[in-house]
């Protein structure tokens, strides 16, 4: 692992706040005069349960100008683009310097006029999360991260609170759609013993609703680093733990084995073994 100080040295305080800003500035020209507000030829189907919205182009289109303005010499891709030419993140994740774009993560809940999605960016050094960004354009709610930084909502230094220590008290955010049947039958009938599973649709929501305590675990099956990467650096970097299924840390090397983050380890296990 290279040293902090040289994964930090090009993500200084001055652009975090520019980069603040500019995804601001996107959310408030190319995002929000859709909400509510998109044509029917602005929907565009990408797959079985998966949607593209003029808004997710505008906006990924406008934050790679954008960040490409104050970084030059980064490679800058982001969920779209990769959709159609899946070599860019093999370009990025190899790359001394990158941004990784969810431009409106929760599309579906977009389209539905639900609030809970969000944008989100994540600064990569080699493939490493080193800064991450989270915007909730509705509650106009901004979380940033920095490896070894701690992590911010709304400007203000941010932990993650002590969780009830019962299994029945907790509320968690268990997205089981997509888990193979025989999984996602025992898993449903395990999360009775919880108090209540409250699922976003949308990463980038859940994982502010983590790291605030409005949730106390989330679990994912399908793990795309333009979903997961930009949260669980917040959420670590707060306080809490992230491991894939297979106990093993969530990375861009390691985003294909399931997913469970809880306020501790003691949490993480217990969650761990009551459901799966």
């Amino acid at each position: 692992m290279r040293p902090l100080g040289s994964l930090l040295k090009w993500v200084n305080l001055m652009k975090i706040d520019q980069i603040n800003a500019l995804i601001k500035q996107i959310s408030k020209a190319e995002v929000m005069p859709r909400f509510r507000n998109l044509k029917e030829d602005e929907v565009i189907f990408k797959e079985p349960g998966e949607f593209v919205t003029a808004a997710d182009l505008a906006a990924e289109y406008a934050l790679t100008n954008g960040l490409r303005e104050l970084y030059p010499d980064a490679v800058i891709t982001g969920e779209e683009e990769i959709s159609q030419n899946p070599m860019r993140l093999v370009e990025l994740l190899s790359a001394p310097c990158g941004f990784l774009i969810d431009p409106i993560d929760g599309t579906n809940n977009f389209i539905k006029g639900d609030e809970r999605f969000a944008i989100m960016a994540v600064a990569l050094q080699h493939g490493e999360a080193v800064a991450s960004w989270i915007y909730l354009p509705v509650q106009d709610k901004m979380a940033v991260a920095q490896k070894g930084g701690g992590a911010l909502i709304n400007g203000k230094k941010i932990t993650v609170k002590e969780p009830p220590t019962e299994l029945s008290e907790l509320i968690g955010a268990a997205h089981i759609n997509r888990m193979p049947e025989e999984l996602r039958t025992a898993v449903r009938e395990n999360l009775k013993k919880i108090k209540l599973n409250r699922p976003a649709f949308c990463a980038g929501y859940d994982y502010i609703a983590l790291t605030t305590g409005d949730i106390h675990f989330s679990t994912y099956y399908r793990t795309l680093l333009w979903d997961h990467l930009p949260g669980t650096l917040l959420y670590t970097e707060a306080g809490g733990y992230a491991l894939g299924l297979d106990e093993k840390p969530y990375t861009s090397r390691n985003d294909g084995t399931g997913l469970l983050c809880a306020p501790d380890e003691n949490i993480w296990r217990k969650v761990k073994k009551a459901i799966f």
